[in-house]
């Protein structure tokens, strides 16, 4: 009979998947959700639900290969483990001996994470190599640090929290498609009467589903978040009293938001005056609301400044620590690790430069120079 192990899934998504895998003769021979955990219940994402035939695919790479012939030209040697582990160090011996470690650029992301895995175990070896570090920016960097700056800790409530609410405003995410987990929580609340509210340029499937779809133009989303507080305001609808217990700079938001008036903001976005008011007084009468987000509305110029903005609408109208009220983005502020451990600074040489991954390719071709970058080392990611 298979035992069956418990384990969590390794991807990127907030979700964490609980997951079982039965193993008979020291091979998996089943792998599915837990359908003990409350959020998994059983289920997986298509991604994750097919692990088994990615394990044991029968063109699964099991040992390294060497190019051989032109690149692109798809043809490839097996050669052995000692053979790479001595080829690639002596072509890094002959590069750091000739242009330093800086010219070494490791490239990750988050393919299959793990602490030990992706942190721990490469970040001790490229600090210690003095390698060029990589900024690793490319997903949700100008948001996280706008949710940071602007609540002091990137928490989100609970998915199963969503039934307290009243109205969700989905903006500028598709949880059909990326967070699939949320959507049973958030289907059972609609059944119950609760609002769905998307913004999103696109008609994706999530605002197929809501009950009012808006469309801004691209990269407004920031005046559209000013612009329904300059009304929440201007209709005494905030929570004066909240925001004077409770934030700092309330004065100067008051102020900014009065350059937003809903005509000027209807230029910006495109949408009609009428619609800016009616989202306005929907958000701020329908208690408890919860705006959910993701990370493709920091990913454009003032993307940041736009998060902060989105950030400030719970805030006007108390709802932080309301259950099923509050902004839900990212819950990456609940795990915290002791980062002299992980990377072991102290017996590294000092940190190298910084070369952002948004700018691999001009790296590549000049733009890093003191010294060239003359190996990219790529695992876990597919920047290609």
């Amino acid at each position: 009979m298979p035992s069956r192990i418990r384990g969590a899934c390794p991807h990127d998504c907030p979700d964490t998947c609980s997951v079982v895998t039965e193993v008979e003769n020291g091979r998996a021979v089943a792998f599915y959700g837990d359908p003990d955990h409350p959020v998994t219940q059983g289920w997986l994402c298509a991604k994750v639900r097919p692990y088994l035939d990615h394990v044991y695919h029968p063109d699964r790479l099991t040992q390294p290969l060497r190019r051989a012939g032109r690149k692109g030209g798809g043809q490839w040697q097996p050669i052995t483990w000692d053979e790479a582990i001595a080829e690639i160090a002596g072509r890094w011996q002959e590069i750091i001996g000739r242009y330093g470690a800086e010219a070494i650029l490791p490239y990750s992301y988050s393919g299959t994470l793990g602490l030990v895995q992706m942190t721990v175990a490469s970040t001790r070896f490229w600090n210690r190599l003095g390698a060029s570090q990589l900024q690793r920016s490319i997903c949700g960097a100008a948001a996280e640090a706008a949710v940071q700056a602007t609540l002091g800790v990137r928490h989100s409530p609970a998915y199963a929290d969503v039934a307290h609410s009243r109205l969700v405003i989905v903006w500028g995410h598709n949880p059909v498609t990326t967070a699939p987990h949320f959507m049973q929580s958030l289907r059972a609340a609609q059944r119950q009467g609760t609002q769905l509210i998307v913004i999103d340029p696109r008609r994706s499937r999530t605002a197929a589903g809501a009950d009012w779809h808006l469309s801004p133009k691209p990269g407004t989303d920031g005046a559209l978040a000013l612009g329904l507080g300059h009304i929440i305001v201007r209709e005494g609808w905030h929570n004066e009293n909240w925001l004077n217990a409770h934030t700092v700079g309330w004065a100067q938001l008051r102020q900014r938001l009065a350059d937003y008036p809903p005509e000027r903001v209807a230029a910006i976005t495109g949408l009609e005056t009428a619609d800016i008011a009616r989202l306005a007084r929907l958000y701020a009468q329908e208690t408890p609301s919860l705006i959910k987000m993701a990370d493709g509305i920091n990913r454009h110029a003032n993307g940041g400044q736009t998060v902060r903005a989105i950030c400030t609408l719970p805030a006007l109208t108390g709802q932080y620590g309301q259950c099923g009220g509050g902004l839900a983005y990212t819950t990456s502020g609940y795990v915290a690790w002791d980062g002299a451990a992980t990377s072991h600074w102290e017996e590294c040489p000092p940190p190298g430069r910084v070369i952002n991954m948004n700018r691999l390719g001009q790296a590549l071709l000049g733009e890093a120079s003191a010294p060239p970058i003359q190996s990219l080392f790529v695992f876990g990611a597919n920047p290609g």
